[in-house]
């Protein structure tokens, strides 16, 4: 399947964006592979980019007192580091590649010219996000706090608009 076709059945992206916007989207982002054991994103950093798993399995973890403790492992057609690329958090776990692993990266300048064109797409990616939070609730409630920023839909799309004006 093309870049523009993993996308559009990505819920992410193709319950948020129109047909030319995924096209756009899609011409602003590549395929990259990660290596067993590599990490895709620490928590703690400034993300600069997001991912679409297409291939392979991740970890994700969180360090707490006491050592790094895994939440969760994520496979093909879900995406990682959005949190960090929408609104300028600093990444809030960290994901390693469980073995090989391909992924769509989209990075901040190539969702800024959608944003730019349409100033509405920040509330419909934070209602997104907020649906998200909710799902990963129910398969992390016992480290909700570590991993998630607790913002509603408003707040997301306020903190989205503002990182991306600036």
């Amino acid at each position: 399947m093309n870049i523009r076709g993993i996308l559009n059945s990505t819920s992410f992206f193709s319950v948020v964006l129109d047909a030319g916007q995924l096209d756009d989207l899609a011409a602003a982002t590549s395929e990259v592979r990660f290596g067993r054991g590599e990490v895709l994103m620490r928590q703690g950093e400034i993300g600069t980019a997001m991912y679409v798993l297409t291939d392979g399995k991740v970890t994700v973890s969180v360090h707490q007192p006491g050592g790094d403790k895994t939440v969760a492992t994520l496979g093909p057609g879900e995406v990682v580091g959005e949190m960090a690329v929408i609104t300028g958090e600093r990444r809030s776990a960290t994901v390693k590649a469980k073995g090989r692993v391909t992924a769509l990266e989209i990075t901040k300048a190539a969702l800024a010219p959608l944003l730019a064109a349409e100033p509405k797409l920040a509330h419909r990616f934070g209602t997104m996000i907020e649906q998200r939070t909710g799902e990963l609730t129910g398969r992390r409630d016992k480290v909700r706090q570590s991993i998630s920023v607790g913002l509603g839909r408003e707040q997301i799309a306020a903190r989205m608009t503002s990182y991306y004006s600036g």
